[in-house]
């Protein structure tokens, strides 16, 4: 399939989860792939899928809260692949406490990610396709929690609500230059962020999400993938200033927990979240440096 030959698609957070599942759809429609992490290990794996693909990869470590750093991906992406025709402002963080023991970097950080790092990728992405004078198509990651959100997850809950309202902004005044500005609200998905929601296979928190959810299962990567390549696509041209949720039907779904199990599901995450600790340590490192 060939519907994105010739275009470049430059991805924030593309070493792992949503990102790396929109590089490789994008990259199989034929695009070739700016890859921006701070996990730089995370981003060579991303290349290699794309260029197994046969399509061309270049990795940019860049932090999305930084100008200079946002600048520079951009502008690195035009000179290494020769255009920037879609973008997709993935990048994300959370960071969930209750209001009275949030600690104000914390706020902070997923403000500066969540909020200014889509505005930054939007914003660099947007110059590049106004100064090449052809059209081009930007997504944005929101959330099923800039919907619904509860206990400790309302500031990220804010920010993908920021999200969703800024597309729209963005939609009238990049609709003149044909760049066309969306947003996914992605419900629980199998990815490193959303771990301690998704669960793991045959878990417990797995088993009661799963009957909780219309569909009968979590959100993969592929499936936001493809949202992502409709978007991106020829037949997503006349779309612009949507939101679209794609959540397998979680968002209404009456069901709760299982009586009994929440003893058991804050064990497992607590387990889970515990095992994904050095990453976001390690990464927190590196966000923590804005130059």
């Amino acid at each position: 399939m060939s519907a994105l030959l010739g275009k470049v698609a430059f991805i924030t957070g593309a070493g792992s989860g949503i990102g790396r599942g929109s590089a490789e759809r994008l990259a199989r429609e034929g695009a070739d792939i700016c890859i921006l992490d701070l996990d730089e290990e995370g981003a060579e794996m991303t290349a290699n899928l794309v260029t197994q693909l046969g399509r061309r990869a270049h990795v940019v470590k860049a932090n999305v809260a930084s100008a200079a750093n946002m600048q520079r991906a951009a502008q690195e992406c035009v000179d290494t692949l020769g255009s920037l025709d879609i973008a997709v402002a993935n990048a994300g963080i959370a960071r969930a406490a209750p209001v009275l023991e949030m600690v104000v970097k914390d706020w902070q950080d997923q403000l500066d990610v969540n909020l200014t790092g889509v505005f930054l990728t939007v914003q660099v992405a947007a110059k590049q396709m106004v100064n090449s004078g052809k059209p081009g198509r930007i997504i944005c990651i929101s959330s099923l929690a800039a919907e619904n959100t509860g206990m400790a997850m309302w500031g990220y809950s804010a920010t993908k609500a920021g999200v969703r309202i800024m597309v729209r902004g963005w939609a009238q005044e990049l609709g003149p230059y044909g760049i066309t500005v969306n947003a996914i609200g992605p419900g629980v998905i199998e990815t490193p962020l959303a771990q301690g929601l998704a669960g793991e296979e045959g878990g417990i928190i797995r088993s009661s999400l799963e009957k909780r959810t219309p569909v009968g299962r979590v959100g993969r990567p592929a499936d936001i993938a493809g949202l992502v390549n409709f978007m991106a696509g020829p037949d997503g041209e006349f779309m612009s200033g949507a939101y679209v949720l794609m959540d397998g039907g979680l968002r209404d779904a009456s069901a709760g927990w299982e009586a009994g199990d929440t003893e058991n599901i804050m064990a497992e995450r607590m387990r889970i979240m515990a095992s994904g600790e050095e990453r976001r340590q390690k990464l927190q490192s590196l966000l923590d440096i804005r130059d």
